[in-house]
Parts: C-alpha cells; sequence; structure tokens
C-alpha cells in the first residue's frame, strides 16, 4: 500500500510539474494557436476559439501574446498566469479568461515591471484570485472583473479584484463588481496613482467585511484620479464606497481628484484617512449611504479624518439622504495635533475651485438631521452651499460645531447660497406614523393618523420595490406582510392624504 501511494504522488507531482509551461524568452510574437501549437505546452485548444490552460503559464520577458480575435482561456484550479512579457488583448467582441469550473477558481493574473505596455481591451476575467499590477502602467480598457475570490482553500490571494502595486495603472470604461472584497486595491506603502474613469463598480465585498468598493493608499508622482464613476453598493452592508488613506505617515504628498462620480448606497460614501492627502472633490453626487444602520461606524456622505495635511476643496458637490453629510475628526478624539483643513468654500479665495456651491441636506438619523459634524476642535470653512432652506437657523440646526458643543470647532457656513432644494422639492408635513415590531419577522403593523386610503411600499438595499399596496387601514391600522422577505434592512414608504414619511424596517432578525 504505501508502494502504491508513494507512486501515485510521485505520478501528481510528475504531471504537477508538467502542467507549468513558460515561453523560451526569444522575442516571439505568438498566438493563442501558435501557443497551443508549441513543445511542452500547457495550453490546449478543446473548441474553435476555446482554449484549457492546464497550469501555470508564464510570458517570458522578451516574448509578447497578442489576442485579436473572440477567445475563451480557461484555467485551471489554483493555476496562475504570469505576464512578464506583453499581453496585448483586442478582440472584436471579447476575450473571456475564466475558471475550468466557478466553484474552483485559478489564482488570477499577474502583470510584473517587464510587462510594460500590455493592454487588455474587451476582456472578461471572472472566477479568479483578481489582476496584480506591479510596478506597471497597465491599460484596461472597457473590461469586466468579476467574481474574484480573496482565498482559494486556505491561500490569500488578493484582497482587490485589481490590485496595482506601484506605476499609473489606467482603467477605463471597465465593469468591475460581485468580487469578493475591495474592486480596485493599491497597497498603504507603495506610492501607486491609478487612473480609474468611467467604471461601474457595484455589489463589491460580497464577503461583506470592511472594505471600500476603491480602497487605495499613497498615490505616486501622477494624481490618483476618479472621475465619472459609479459607486454603488447593495446588500452587502459592511462595504464602503471610495476610501484614499496614508495610515502609516508616510512622508511626501498624495494628490487625488474626484470628481463627476456618484457615490451611493454604501456603508459610507468617501473616506479621506491619515495625513499628506491633498484633493480635489468636485461635481460628486454622495447620496444615500446608509444601508448600514450603525451610524457610529459609518453613514458619512464624506469623511475626513487625520491631520492638518488632509487639504484641498470640496465643491459642487451633493450630498444627501446619509446617515451624516460630512464629518470631520482628528486622528482620535484624544489626539491634540490640527485636524484636516480641507476647504468647503472660502469666498475670500481666489481659487475658482474653492467656490463651496455643494449642496447639503437631508442627511441625518435617529430623527436628527446631520448635514455637517464638525467632530473636533478646530474651525473650518463650508461657506457659499445650499443648505436646502434659506433660514440661517434651520441651517444651523442641522450642523453640529462648537455652537453645540464648546470643546468643538466652528464651522464657518456664512453666506450661504439662495437654496435651490426649496424649489425643486417643495417640504411637505411629515404623516405621522409608528410601525411595530421593528426588527419585525411575520407582519409589520402600521398605526397611522386616519382610515383613510394610504399608499404603502417597502424598497430593498438595490432601491427595488419588493411590496406595494394602496388600502384603507382599519381603525386606523394597516399589517404588512414581510414573512416571505429575505433578511435585511428595508426602506418603508407611507403616504396618506398628500403627507408622507419613510422609516428603515429591519426584516427577519
Amino acid at each position: 500500500m504505501k508502494k502504491l501511494l508513494l507512486s501515485a504522488l510521485l505520478s501528481l507531482a510528475a504531471s504537477s510539474a508538467f502542467a507549468q509551461y513558460q515561453t523560451p524568452g526569444t522575442g516571439v510574437r505568438w498566438t493563442l494557436a501558435q501557443l497551443a501549437a508549441a513543445t511542452g505546452s500547457n495550453v490546449v485548444l478543446t473548441s474553435p476559439g476555446t482554449y484549457a490552460v492546464n497550469g501555470n503559464l508564464r510570458l517570458s520577458p522578451t516574448d509578447t501574446l497578442v489576442i485579436g480575435t473572440n477567445a475563451t482561456l480557461r484555467v485551471a484550479a489554483a493555476a496562475l498566469v504570469t505576464v512578464d512579457g506583453v499581453l496585448l488583448v483586442n478582440p472584436r467582441d471579447s476575450v473571456k479568461i475564466t475558471a475550468q469550473t466557478s466553484t474552483a477558481p485559478f489564482s488570477g493574473l499577474t502583470f510584473s515591471a517587464t510587462s510594460q505596455g500590455s493592454r487588455l481591451r474587451k476582456t472578461i476575467v471572472e472566477y479568479g484570485g483578481g489582476i496584480r499590477v506591479l510596478d506597471n502602467d497597465l491599460l484596461l480598457d472597457s473590461c469586466v472583473v468579476r467574481y474574484q475570490v480573496s482565498r482559494i482553500g486556505t491561500t490569500s490571494t488578493n484582497s482587490g479584484a485589481i490590485s496595482p502595486s506601484g506605476g499609473a495603472p489606467r482603467i477605463l470604461n471597465c465593469r468591475i463588481y460581485a468580487n469578493a472584497r475591495s474592486g480596485v486595491l493599491s497597497p498603504a506603502n507603495r506610492n501607486t496613482s491609478p487612473v480609474i474613469q468611467n467604471c461601474v463598480f457595484r455589489n463589491n465585498d460580497t464577503e461583506n467585511g470592511n472594505y471600500p468598493q476603491i480602497n487605495l493608499g499613497i498615490g505616486g508622482a501622477t494624481p490618483i484620479v476618479i472621475e465619472r464613476c459609479q459607486v454603488i453598493g447593495g446588500p452587502y452592508n459592511m462595504a464602503g464606497g471610495v476610501s484614499v488613506s496614508n495610515l502609516l505617515g508616510t512622508s511626501g504628498t498624495t494628490t487625488v481628484r474626484i470628481r463627476q462620480n456618484r457615490i451611493a448606497n454604501n456603508r459610507y460614501g468617501l473616506a479621506l484617512l491619515g495625513a499628506g492627502i491633498t484633493a480635489t472633490v468636485t461635481r460628486n453626487i454622495i447620496e444615500n449611504n446608509n444601508i448600514n444602520p450603525n451610524a457610529l461606524t459609518g453613514g458619512s456622505g464624506i469623511n475626513l479624518q487625520g491631520s492638518a495635511t488632509i487639504t484641498g476643496v470640496a465643491s459642487r458637490n451633493v450630498l444627501r439622504g446619509n446617515l451624516w453629510g460630512v464629518t470631520v475628526l482628528r486622528t482620535s478624539t484624544t489626539s491634540t495635533t490640527p485636524g484636516p483643513t480641507m476647504s468647503f468654500g472660502d469666498v475670500s479665495s481666489s481659487d475658482s475651485l474653492n467656490v463651496g456651491l455643494n449642496q447639503l441636506y437631508n442627511n441625518g438619523n435617529g430623527g436628527q438631521v446631520y448635514d455637517f459634524y464638525l467632530n473636533m476642535p478646530d474651525n473650518m470653512l463650508a461657506q457659499n452651499n445650499d443648505w436646502g432652506t434659506n433660514s440661517a437657523a434651520v441651517a444651523e440646526s442641522h450642523i453640529v460645531h462648537q455652537v453645540d458643543q464648546a470643546a468643538l470647532g466652528l464651522l464657518n457656513f456664512m453666506p450661504m447660497r439662495t437654496t435651490s432644494v426649496l424649489a425643486a422639492r417643495p417640504a411637505a408635513a411629515a404623516l405621522e406614523l409608528a410601525a411595530y415590531p421593528n426588527p419585525v419577522r411575520e407582519a409589520l403593523m402600521l398605526r397611522l393618523p386616519a382610515s383613510a386610503l394610504a399608499s404603502v411600499s417597502l424598497h430593498n438595499a438595490l432601491g427595488q420595490a419588493v411590496y406595494v399596496a394602496e388600502t384603507t387601514p382599519v381603525n386606523a391600522q394597516l399589517a404588512v406582510p414581510v414573512g416571505q422577505l429575505a433578511p435585511g434592512l428595508y426602506v418603508l414608504t407611507v403616504s396618506q392624504q398628500g403627507r408622507t414619511v419613510t422609516a428603515k424596517v429591519r426584516v427577519g432578525e
């Protein structure tokens, strides 16, 4: 028996060794068909346009692989594809790089520093351990990156579906969704400046850990750019939106431009953390980042936490429907080092970006509006902004600062901008409603002020209507059946006699 077992192990080892293939490094420009025909190759043509990669595959530094036609590469379980040469993918429709079996992911793609000039266009990468990019300016254009895992068995792969480390990779026009952790991740200790434009990030962090969908560390010689993207959360209530951080105190300045994005339905919207960050945050819509009901651990539209070297401007943004509009604090609540100095508007500034013009309204939790929470003893500027009201007293009631707590700094928010929010969305008297029990398992009871016809709806964390009804209460009470709904957080909307109220309802817990 021992001899048989040893023989089997040796046979397995030989098979595993045979499965490794590296191109000769002779400066050849390969196609997939030529690669499959090469002596000793582990790439096999299995049907027209479909190739099996039956083990680790490495493209040597002087070699190039060109994929210019539609194709599918099915990679063996736990196998790694390493690009030291140049990989050029530009098919008419698409190239798919996937696992041979979706339940047995491959280890992923690695682009090394010698693979400069590699370009992936119209490429789908799925069921792997992510795309690692080392000291490289890789271009990903019009790609789909999905279903990437963070570990294979007990071996960690990556915390990012795309993980650049060093360099300035460009990620353009891509869809990045349903990955185990972050969609894009760069390290805390290596200067990396990705350019991310026109991309859609949706429902990443399927592990539901504390991972933002875009999670970036310190920048390099060129700015980090996040522009015209959608960063949309979903059922995973620990997933954040966008984070840029320097938590190790690395010297130098990380310059970041965050412009014209929509960041919505995440645990929080945008976080700038640590020191040495200069940010331009303009023309973003940051809304409804409230999917985790714990307001003590998230829910900010914009959160600044760190030292006075978090600088820059935030202008022309819309912040609404978050648990907190803007929160600002020092490195810690006990820190004596001054906190962030970013400006939300300075009427005395000659900087054409430092003009305010932000809309901050309808952010809040626990029945209280919190459009700006200055949770530190340092003063800040937020002039020329629209607070959803023309009353300075009302705007003041939505801001927490020195006026409310003597130990806090003063937010200078005057002059205010004449609001456009009221004109567009006239205020209506709220409907008085009691909803119980909450959390609820079977039936949510509603107590209304009258027995008139009422409209009731429930929406899930994706904004989808899961219950809609118009009915007349009996004795001013209604029962909403929820027993068939998936556990989670829902938004209840009830309208009656021209008045409307919304509330969060937790089902099944």
